[in-house]
């Protein structure tokens, strides 16, 4: 017998919201977190002792409430408006505030689904409350802030006295050598720094449930700046960009705002990690239905196959097997939130190619 059908039997009656607070107490009333349940005229039908304790009232004070006497961000008067928002099954997470009986207002997290029970539908919730989480985030984000801060600080530093030093070289070969790995170094550090900040942002849109971080963006556009920039980083490379299609060369995309430093850390990385002779990266892209797929293929290396998710960062690290640090993480994070996708493929003869598929713009 499936999950529904046991409800609808045990439920039964012509009025099965009547019975829905004892159906609950025996199956969630032992749960660690609130939980509500909400019916379409916007008043609590439920809640568990845990969540009773949270807003500091009791639960016969609260069955028969009304949501916004809890929720200071909800506007009672537009609850229909918001019940017919939502989609049988649908599941919503948010974080906001609730009231409390002493008029105090406590952070919280709030899983909410649209459930069926014999033929009536209720908004269940479940209710966190997140004070020491959000107080541990924002300690963190301070000690982030300051890290990043003074990591760049003294790098800058140790920079400028890097180049006093190349002043001083006077045509030793194996001290430059040395210099250029040591300023190679500082660079890579420096741009960790500023990728960790730009996923920080993306990621604290993510956990805001907002898509309004995608911003319209032009590909084309995009691809000749990552281009000329990484021809100016690394003369020594050939870098070539062929849109395969003229469609390729007018395409918008919509994608998050660090898509172009993804793709400028894809380039560096394949000039980098190249140890060819003559180190070489073809960038093509081509309009495929309603996506356009990105290729940056070079002649280096290759990628043995059991490291092409690790690079990513989607297989679990231990301390003898790394990807490629986190520029790649960086990058494969932005894909993801620009709602595509990126997988490595082996080039012909040598080296990998970076698949790159984005969504257009609608």
């Amino acid at each position: 017998m499936d999950c529904h059908r046991a409800l609808v039997e045990y439920l039964g009656g012509e009025d099965p919201a009547s019975r829905v607070s004892t159906f609950f107490e025996q199956m969630v009333e032992g749960v660690g977190v609130g939980v509500g349940a909400v019916g379409e005229h916007g008043r609590f039908v439920y809640v568990n002792e845990r969540y009773a304790d949270l807003v500091g009232r009791s639960r016969a004070d609260l069955v028969g409430a009304e949501v916004g006497d809890v929720n200071p961000d909800l506007d009672q008067s537009r609850f229909d408006d918001y019940w017919k928002s939502f989609s049988m099954g649908e599941t919503r997470v948010y974080e906001g505030a609730h009231r409390t009986s002493r008029g105090d207002e406590i952070p919280i997290q709030v899983h909410v689904t649209r459930v069926e029970i014999a033929g009536s539908e209720f908004n269940v919730g479940t209710i966190k409350d997140v004070t020491e989480l959000r107080q541990r985030r924002e300690q963190l984000d301070v000690l982030r802030r300051v890290l990043r801060h003074d990591l760049r600080n003294r790098l800058n530093v140790v920079s400028g006295y890097v180049e006093l030093i190349e002043l001083q070289l006077d045509g030793d070969d194996e001290l430059r050598d040395h210099f250029e790995q040591i300023q190679s170094e500082i660079e890579h550090l420096l741009a960790t720094s500023e990728n960790s900040r730009r996923l920080e942002e993306l990621l604290d849109a993510t956990v805001a449930g907002s898509d309004s971080e995608r911003t319209a963006l032009d590909l084309h556009g995009l691809l000749e700046d990552a281009v000329a920039t990484t021809r100016k980083k690394f003369p020594e490379a050939t870098i070539s960009y062929d849109p395969l299609d003229a469609e390729s060369t007018s395409v918008r995309v919509l994608a998050a705002e660090f898509l172009g430093q993804a793709i400028t850390h894809v380039l560096s990385n394949a000039v980098i990690h190249n140890d060819a002779a003559d180190p070489r990266v073809e960038v093509t892209t081509r309009v495929r239905g309603d996506r356009v797929l990105l290729s940056i293929a070079d002649n280096g290396p290759g990628i043995d196959d059991d490291r092409k998710d690790l690079v990513f960062g989607r297989e679990e690290r231990d301390q003898l097997h790394h990807g490629r640090g986190f520029g790649l993480f960086f990058v494969g994070n932005v894909v993801e939130k620009s709602g595509g996708e990126i997988w490595i493929d082996d080039n012909d003869p040598r080296g990998a190619i970076f698949r790159i598929e984005l969504p257009l713009e609608r």
